[in-house]
C-alpha cells in the first residue's frame, strides 16, 4: 500500500507576507523575472497584487534581466563548463530579450573560453583513448556540451 502525501491547502498569504518571502527569494542569488512570476502565482497572490510586488521589487533592484543573465552565463560557462550554444538555449528558456542574452555571451572571455574547450577536448581524449570512434564521441561529447561545432572540429 502506497502513501500519498495529500497537499493541505496552504493558508493565505498576505501582501506583506509575499512582498518579505520574495525579497529574501531574490536576496538569495540572482534571479530572473521569469522566476520571480513564477514564485508569486505559487504563493497563490491575486493577479493585480503579484503585479505591484512585482514592481516594486523591479523597482527596488532585488532583479535584473541584464544582471541575471550575465551571472547565469559566466557561473554554467566557469563551473559546469558550458559552450556559449547550450547557455544561449537556456537563457531563451527563461524568456531573456535576445540582445540581453548576446550581451551576457559577450560577457565571457574568448581566450579563456577558447583554453576551457582545450582542456576539455584533452580530457575528453584522454576519456575515450583506444577506442575506434575516439574523434568522434569526443566531438559529440563537447557539442552537447553547448561548445560550436565548427570550433570543435577547428581543435580536433
Amino acid at each position: 500500500m502506497a502513501f500519498q502525501k495529500t497537499k493541505h491547502p496552504a493558508k493565505p498569504v498576505t501582501t506583506d507576507e509575499a512582498l518579505a518571502k520574495l525579497e529574501y527569494f531574490c536576496a538569495y542569488r540572482e534571479r530572473c523575472p521569469k522566476e520571480v512570476r513564477s514564485k508569486l502565482s505559487e504563493l497563490g497572490i491575486s493577479r493585480s497584487d503579484a503585479e505591484q510586488i512585482f514592481e516594486v521589487l523591479q523597482s527596488d533592484g532585488f532583479f535584473d534581466e541584464a544582471r541575471f543573465a550575465v551571472a547565469y552565463a559566466g557561473g554554467k560557462f566557469r563551473i559546469n563548463h558550458w559552450g556559449r550554444v547550450r547557455i544561449r538555449q537556456e537563457l531563451r528558456m527563461r524568456d531573456i530579450a535576445p540582445a540581453i542574452v548576446q550581451r551576457a555571451l559577450d560577457s565571457i572571455d574568448d581566450a579563456e573560453y577558447r583554453t576551457c574547450l582545450k582542456q576539455l577536448l584533452d580530457k575528453k581524449r584522454r576519456q575515450y583513448a583506444g577506442d575506434a570512434r575516439e574523434r568522434e564521441k569526443t566531438a559529440a561529447s563537447l557539442i552537447r556540451a553547448g561548445f560550436e561545432p565548427e570550433l570543435v572540429f577547428q581543435y580536433l
